[in-house]
């Protein structure tokens, strides 16, 4: 990766980068106040899940195909996989959280870049496909933007957590640390997978994204 690449990486990965993620827990608030994750233990239990279950199979995966289908100008093959990540979502606030903050990607990106910026119109603007298509643009390689995207994601599972469970800092970093190192091993795996679907399967997952919206007081939109 070049020295700029690398830079803008940072820059879109960073939380000061203003798509709005921050609002969002993606079910985590739901399994907080359940009292299903309590502390930095459990929360590394429900990052393993999400590896192995969603970011794998289906939004890491997504990303690395939509980057293959931009470098051989598969656009058809673009814009299907912005419908199935749509479609694969049971939860309706995962699914508008998702085509939010991969609209304010671009958005942002456009506004920064100008005239140099993509023009792509998508079915709906996934946060994984809308990541492709900015890390494409950048000529970052398909593996780096993986790497990049799982960062992006268990950061924010990270930022969560601090807020809604009892779980300092410097236990949020080591928590991070640890599910960073297998990171270079699950974009093994995504790579291994490219002539597979998309599939997501962790039910209580599902069930506690579905159930945020009856909350009784909630810190996020999801």
């Amino acid at each position: 990766m070049e020295p700029l690449q690398l830079i803008r990486v940072l820059q879109f990965t960073d939380s000061f980068f203003p798509v709005g993620a921050f609002a969002y827990s993606d079910g985590l608030e739901t399994a907080a106040a359940s009292g299903d994750v309590r502390d930095a233990v459990a929360l590394g239990q429900w990052m393993d899940e999400f590896i192995e279950c969603v970011f794998d199979p289906c939004e890491g995966l997504a990303l690395m195909k939509c980057m293959v289908a931009l470098r051989t100008r598969a656009l058809e093959t673009l814009y299907r996989l912005d419908e199935e990540l749509t479609a694969i979502r049971p939860a309706a606030a995962v699914r508008s959280a998702s085509i939010n903050v991969g609209k304010r990607v671009l958005a942002v990106y456009d506004l920064i870049q100008g005239s140099g910026s993509p023009s792509i119109m998508l079915p709906h603007g996934n946060a994984a496909v809308a990541y492709g298509v900015v890390f494409f643009h950048c000529g970052v390689s398909e593996r780096d933007a993986v790497l990049a995207f799982g960062y992006n994601r268990l950061a924010g599972i990270v930022s969560a957590g601090l807020r809604l469970i009892s779980m300092g800092h410097q236990e949020g970093q080591a928590t991070l640390t640890k599910m960073l190192q297998r990171l270079p091993a699950a974009v093994d795996r995504i790579v291994e997978l490219q002539g597979e679907p998309l599939r997501s399967f962790n039910p209580l997952l599902d069930i506690h994204q579905m159930n945020h919206q009856y909350v009784y007081s909630r810190l996020f939109r999801s």
